[in-house]
């Protein structure tokens, strides 16, 4: 497109012989200001060179999701004057020799120290903060840890100036223009009212889970003169006095809404209903909270005020010690992050959930990781130190024993119709791997929600994996259990439900559990967890364990 400059495309491990004056000759010939990369890493001499070319050339470098820029990568990224990442684009761990070196002890020691100074000084020398390497050296060589917005912003990895996409493209690629041919600037989209509703919803939460001078600054500002409260015609005052007992009970707050729970109607007044669940703690009883329960707001457009609050607690968790309800809606959505469909658009609205309740539990005093300290690079634990979240705390739920029924979450139809097959060449490359598999359980038609195939694929003694198919559109996408964090994985399903039971062991905890999944087709929802018993539980069937 004529007028907008294009970027670079750096692909590939860096090699020791690459030379970062080539990079330097096609900004030169381009014109490029950007450069995007698609890297697993490679020779940290060549990177920390490539990133000194892009910083004294004064480049930006932008990382899309849809990529990544991994180990070396990061730090060729790191030279660009103005750096901007995507949540989960940028991954860092323990340097490592390659398996060609022939090193003996005392060399590869020196090797190491060697090359560690170097990387500090490097990342001196740019701006970011040396922590980083603290950090990636608690990342053993054969595990990746993904950077939230939130660590990239805090180590510098990212700058605070704004890229502008449309100004820049990769080679290769248009970038969409702003304003049309015809020269006439579209309008904005106005927001539909129930957009707004489920913006004030979730301020609503949001702000709750904030210290209490924000929160009960912002309900004051919520709540109408008179407001339904739990059935009861109650004056705002009322209202704000017992929120703000509550608050000082519980100074610590973690709410979020489940998401996929919220319903929204407006006709008049708008209707906002949805599950919540939620983290409390009060430091100074040494008492924590933590539980589900059901919500109805009813919010009027024309004065953006809450006229009525009401609700209903499902479960409070007994002896509850983390906020585990919370952590396991991070971890649902960092898998949706991760492990979505490149950048779109369902995928980044993911990664912003994962980063606004990664802050919730910033918030209560629980981190995600912690520089220097091997094993908890992966893990929930307090901030001040303390004990990390138990290892299931990537998947802890509900500990209440409640079976769900299948005709509960029927389906509205059964797929009748011709089974389409994945397109394995373009759209659907990544499931190539395993394409006998898949279609031979989607040629055998649907045995899940309607139109789904489920397909079980073992990777090792206990060890399988799950693909479901789309036999109505023929794409294929992978289930949120599976691998070796979910051993012996049992499921139970039905073709005219939605509801999906799946049970599987986890080694770290030594425990047995038993999950409830409801698909709308788009997304995988927990809808409740129990722990079922020590590993051996899972030996038995899934309607032993649940009766």
């Amino acid at each position: 497109m004529q007028g907008i400059p294009p970027a670079l495309l750096v692909k590939g491990e860096f090699a020791f012989s690459d030379d970062p004056a080539v990079l330097a000759r096609e900004v030169g010939a381009t014109g490029a200001k950007v450069v995007f990369f698609d890297s697993d890493g490679g020779n940290i001499v060549a990177a920390m060179a490539y990133g000194r070319t892009i910083r004294s050339l004064g480049l930006w470098t932008f990382q899309l999701r849809s990529d990544q820029c991994a180990s070396a990568c990061a730090l060729a990224f790191v030279g660009g004057v103005v750096r901007h990442a995507q949540p989960g684009s940028i991954g860092v761990h323990q340097s490592s020799f390659s398996p060609e070196s022939n090193f003996d002890g005392d060399t590869a020691v020196a090797a190491i120290q060697s090359i560690t100074a170097d990387i500090m000084a490097y990342l001196i020398e740019m701006g970011i903060d040396p922590k980083l390497l603290q950090l990636s050296l608690s990342v053993p060589p054969n595990d990746m840890r993904y950077l939230t917005a939130s660590e990239m912003a805090q180590y510098k990895i990212t700058s605070t100036e704004k890229i502008d996409l449309q100004a820049a493209a990769p080679v290769g690629i248009q970038a969409k223009p702003t304003v049309p041919s015809s020269g006439i600037v579209p309008k904005p989209i106005e927001p539909t009212t129930e957009d707004k509703a489920i913006a004030f919803m979730a301020g609503y939460y949001d702000t709750w889970s904030r210290p209490n001078a924000d929160a009960l600054a912002f309900l004051d500002n919520a709540y109408a003169d008179t407001i339904e409260f739990y059935d009861k015609t109650t004056s705002k005052e009322v209202v704000l006095d017992e929120k703000r007992k509550f608050a000082d009970r519980w100074p610590k707050r973690a709410y979020n809404v489940r998401h996929g729970s919220e319903h929204v109607s407006c006709s008049g007044l708008c209707t906002m209903t949805g599950i919540v669940e939620w983290f409390t703690e009060s430091p100074v009883r040494a008492r924590v909270s933590s539980g589900i329960a059901e919500f109805t707001l009813m919010w009027d457009a024309s004065t953006g005020k809450l006229v009525s609050e009401n609700g209903l607690v499902l479960a409070i968790d007994k002896n509850a010690a983390e906020p585990f309800r919370i952590i396991l809606q991070w971890h649902d959505e960092n898998g949706k992050c991760r492990g979505g469909s490149g950048a779109s658009d369902e995928t980044e609205k993911a990664c912003r959930r994962r980063e606004v309740i990664g802050a919730k539990l910033d918030a209560v005093g629980w981190c995600y990781g912690h520089p220097g300290e091997y094993g908890y690079q992966t893990n929930w634990h307090r901030c001040d130190g303390g004990e990390v979240a138990s290892a299931d705390a990537k998947a802890a739920g509900s500990t209440i024993r409640t079976k769900l029924r299948p005709a509960d979450y029927a389906v509205r139809a059964i797929f009748s119709g011709k089974t389409q097959l994945p397109d394995f060449k373009n759209r659907d490359r990544d499931f190539n791997t395993y394409r006998t598999r898949i279609r031979e359980g989607m040629r055998a038609g649907p045995n899940y929600a309607g139109r789904y195939s489920v397909i079980q694929i073992g990777c090792g003694t206990g060890c399988s994996f799950v693909i479901v198919g789309d036999n109505q559109t023929g794409r294929p996408m992978s289930f949120p259990r599976g691998g070796e964090d979910n051993m012996y994985l049992q499921l139970q399903f039905q073709l005219d439900s939605r509801l999906l039971t799946a049970q599987w062991a986890n080694y770290d905890s030594g425990k047995c559990y038993v999950e409830w999944f409801d698909f709308d087709g788009g997304s995988w929802k927990v809808l409740n967890k129990f722990e079922a018993g020590n590993i051996d539980a899972c030996y038995k069937d899934i309607a032993e364990n649940v009766k």
